[in-house]
């Protein structure tokens, strides 16, 4: 089912990265998350993502800058901003560093719409022992947070890089991205390393590694949108209102308070009515009448203006 006109607004605020209370002159550290700087983005997590400005290109500085930076030579996606991320595996301690970044939406997400994210991430020319191709993005409806540097296992992500794409690139930019139906109230977006197990696949990059037991690598990441795609997700487009107690109902998940719903015939009659959010057909007229099985057509005229337009089989 798709909508006619629908919203092309980026749900995600400050998505490039832009916007900043403070220039940062420093990456990150336990104490100092110099991402906050960053409007609207933090570290989820004890470890320390962090934040780069063409702010902080002077001489006396430069240590966070864009293009040149400690983590290498990068320009931004887009504008002068973006955020970098490290992953690092050592045999000491609890055995790992992974860093994410967190936003919260600018609104929560509706039940059973489509929404497609993009992002863009590029390997560091000078932190690079390791490729990976685990990046993604989970939505959620709190913050998912840890207190420690660990990655976050379990949590599945909607979005994640396709199988094996080892992200390589230490000069163009590689967009991760896709489609997901949202299952409702979703409000917070952490991008970064996400492992079903801890059995994960790493790419060796380059021959040099200071030290065997502790190697490590750096994505920069930028260009994060979030629209609304025009599509809800629906039961089959057949329904049976014969009283067995299966499928007997009609109804069209997502409406909102205000949307109308026309039902009409093949002919273009009118045949009924919804309009609450959780009102369903059963088959029968506004009058009260039987109709018989066929095809019927359906219009969502919802209170922002858009126009939904669908079909339904009737059959007993």
């Amino acid at each position: 089912m798709n909508i006619n006109s629908f919203s092309q607004i980026n749900l995600i605020y400050n998505g490039d990265f832009e916007l900043y209370d403070t220039c940062p002159d420093n990456t990150s550290a336990p104490g100092n998350y110099e991402i906050q700087y960053c409007k609207g983005w933090k570290s989820p997590t004890y470890a320390t993502s962090d934040y780069f400005n063409a702010c902080d290109n002077l001489p006396a500085s430069g240590t966070v800058g864009v293009p040149q930076n400690t983590l290498g030579f990068q320009y931004a996606y887009s504008g002068v901003g973006y955020c970098g991320a490290l992953w690092q595996n050592y045999k000491y301690g609890d055995g790992f560093w992974v860093e994410y970044i967190q936003s919260k939406l600018t609104e929560p997400l509706k039940q059973d719409y489509e929404y497609e994210l993009k992002f863009q991430v590029v390997l560091s020319d000078l932190l690079n022992e390791y490729a990976l191709w685990h990046l993604g993005a989970a939505f959620t409806q709190n913050a998912i947070t840890r207190t420690d540097a660990k990655p976050f296992i379990g949590i599945s992500p909607q979005i994640i890089n396709q199988q094996y794409n080892f992200i390589t690139d230490t000069l163009n930019w590689t967009e991760i991205g896709g489609k997901f139906f949202a299952k409702g109230g979703e409000e917070y977006i952490t991008i970064g390393f996400f492992f079903d197990t801890l059995a994960y696949d790493t790419l060796r990059f380059t021959n040099f590694q200071i030290d065997p037991n502790n190697y490590a690598t750096y994505y920069y990441i930028d260009g994060c949108s979030l629209i609304e795609t025009g599509n809800i997700y629906q039961y089959p487009n057949i329904f049976t209102p014969n009283n067995d107690g299966i499928n007997d109902l009609f109804f069209i998940n997502g409406l909102e308070k205000g949307d109308i719903v026309k039902i009409f015939d093949r002919w273009g009659i009118p045949i009924a009515e919804l309009n609450e959010p959780k009102s369903a057909w059963d088959g029968y007229t506004s009058a009260g009448i039987k109709c018989s099985s066929g095809v019927y057509y359906y219009i969502i005229e919802k209170t922002n203006g858009d126009i939904i337009k669908g079909f339904i089989h009737l059959q007993y």
